[in-house]
């Protein structure tokens, strides 16, 4: 299947750690299934994988922005 996104290459099934940066800070969301594009960096995956990356995700943001909302106090003349 070509990509959805770019149409310019076909779409390899695979397994893969990806980056994932907020903010500024950056994790790796690991062993994430899906069909990945080798010229836009697109990943599709199932609804079951979609769910479990995006709570992983989710909970990196909310680390960061709790160290930010703690640096921020933290920072604040008393």
């Amino acid at each position: 299947m070509k990509c959805p996104i770019c149409g310019a290459a076909e779409l390899a099934h695979d397994t893969r750690d990806l980056p994932y940066i907020c903010k500024g800070e950056t994790t790796t969301i690991p062993a994430v299934i899906g069909d990945f594009c080798p010229v836009c960096g697109e990943v599709i995956s199932g609804m079951a994988e979609s769910v479990r990356t995006s709570a992983l995700m989710l909970e990196f943001n909310k680390q960061v922005d709790l160290r930010q909302l703690v640096e921020l106090r933290q920072q604040r003349p008393s």
